[in-house]
């Protein structure tokens, strides 16, 4: 998909879903956010279950699937699923990029070996998914070491969106969970404006509603709140109590 031109114009509100099961996804269409996250690192999705969900959001909207890692293995199984995009975690250094690019794109310009997938209709799309690249490659900054090469990291050709992982930011300079401590906030600032400068879309994580309005305020392009298994956790639990 072109990344630059669907996330043009006002912030793309998206969730985290974590919870591999087809009610989850639909549920979560139906729900008109603008993306979703299908998440292989720390939810439960696998390639089989990734497609599934592509799969049951057919004419939703992009789907973009996190990877458990970044092996050229895992990218070659999850792009032929057929999702709109792959996210790639813990990106930190340009030469992890090239070995990115190689798996991710075919020749000339990579080396994404060929077969009869999802990706392409099954065969029915094969000529038309080969001759262009319709699918983006996102990539998340969430280290020191990333944030240090984030003006690399964001320049590479292979680069279509980045996504800020707060979280795992905060882990990297050895104060988990403080994602408002100064030396992330200065972390994510300092990304954003980076991939503004470069003219590419930028996103970032945010646990809750109050969050995703601060990183609105700030102009991030795409901002993907709460996860599905918090999302239910709160849901029930106001449920339970609504006589307190």
């Amino acid at each position: 998909m072109d990344m630059a031109t669907w996330a043009s114009g006002p912030v793309k509100i998206g969730t985290l879903l974590s919870i591999d099961h087809p009610a989850v996804v639909e549920i979560a269409r139906l729900a008109g956010f603008d993306w979703l996250w299908i998440d292989g690192e720390h939810g439960s999705f696998n390639e089989v279950s990734a497609a599934t969900a592509c799969a049951i959001n057919a004419g939703g909207p992009p789907a973009f699937v996190r990877l458990p890692d970044r092996s050229p293995t895992s990218i070659k199984r999850f792009l032929d699923i057929g999702c709109d995009g792959i996210i790639l975690p813990q990106v930190s250094s340009p030469e992890e990029l090239d070995v990115v690019e190689r798996a991710a794109l075919y020749p000339p310009r990579g080396e994404r070996s060929i077969g009869l997938t999802r990706a392409h209709g099954y065969g029915l799309r094969f000529a038309e998914y080969l001759s262009r690249k319709s699918y983006a490659i996102i990539i998340q900054i969430e280290s020191v070491a990333g944030v240090e090469n984030a003006a690399a990291l964001i320049a590479h050709p292979v680069v279509d969106a980045v996504i800020i992982g707060p979280y795992d930011l905060s882990s990297s300079f050895g104060i988990p969970g403080q994602v408002d401590s100064p030396q992330v906030a200065s972390s994510i600032a300092s990304v954003l404006g980076l991939c503004k400068q470069a003219g590419k879309r930028c996103g970032i994580f945010a646990a809750a509603a109050e969050k995703a309005r601060a990183y609105a305020q700030m102009n991030f392009d795409l901002i993907a709140v709460g996860l599905d298994a918090t999302t239910l956790l709160a849901g029930f639990t106001a449920l339970r109590n609504c006589l307190s």
